[in-house]
């Protein structure tokens, strides 16, 4: 009887264990960590915008993250209680981008907004790829899908990853509406628009077991 005793009481332990270290891995410890808009594997579709690439790639992208920087992290700062900014990865895969990401065509919201070509597997190998100075914390990353100028829209992953293990935690794709003065801000203004849906999904990401 003791041993049996003995027995459950073990087995009731390890399960006990698994549920913590269940815990861990979906509630990263460290701060947040904000690593950049990731243009790598957008597309820009449109006829009457995008015509001057030469400007885009990859000096636009570096403005959009310095806009992000300079207007946007202070949400994030506010959202978690630390808040740092880990952008190197993320710059070096935007230099790699090219106007051959263009596409000069125009169609319907179902032909070139609701589609998307950026599968789970590629999110979770970005994030894989993706070489940080940090080693633990919460990793954000926005992942550009796609900007549709005859839609006015544009649409990007907001992705939650543990980052010691490289875990995708949370993974959600929102499209936007575009707007604004200039080139800049006229597709920056989607970005703005998900940073402010981001609190609710930070809370779903720190309750998960």
């Amino acid at each position: 009887m003791k041993r049996l005793t003995n027995i459950l009481v073990t087995v009731l332990l390890f399960n006990l264990a698994g549920v913590a270290v269940g815990r861990a891995e979906g509630n990263s410890s460290g701060p947040l960590v904000w690593c950049g808009l990731d243009y790598s594997k957008v597309k820009m579709i449109g006829t009457q915008d995008f015509r001057q690439p030469e400007q885009i790639f990859p000096g636009m992208l570096v403005k959009w993250n310095e806009l992000f920087t300079a207007e946007m992290f202070p949400h994030l700062e506010s959202m978690a209680k630390s808040a740092e900014a880990d952008l190197d990865a993320v710059a070096a895969r935007n230099e790699k981008a090219s106007d051959s990401q263009i596409e000069r065509t125009d169609g319907t919201r179902d032909e070139l907004v609701n589609p998307t070509h950026i599968t789970e597997a590629d999110i979770a190998q970005a994030v894989r790829d993706y070489k940080l100075k940090h080693e633990q914390g919460l990793g954000l990353v926005f992942i550009m899908d796609r900007l549709v100028k005859a839609q006015e829209t544009g649409c990007l992953y907001v992705v939650f990853f543990d980052i010691a293990s490289r875990k995708v935690l949370y993974s959600e794709r929102l499209c936007e509406r575009a707007g604004g003065m200039g080139f800049r801000n006229y597709w920056f203004r989607p970005v703005k628009t998900a940073v402010g849906k981001l609190p609710k999904m930070y809370r779903k990401v720190g309750s998960e077991p």
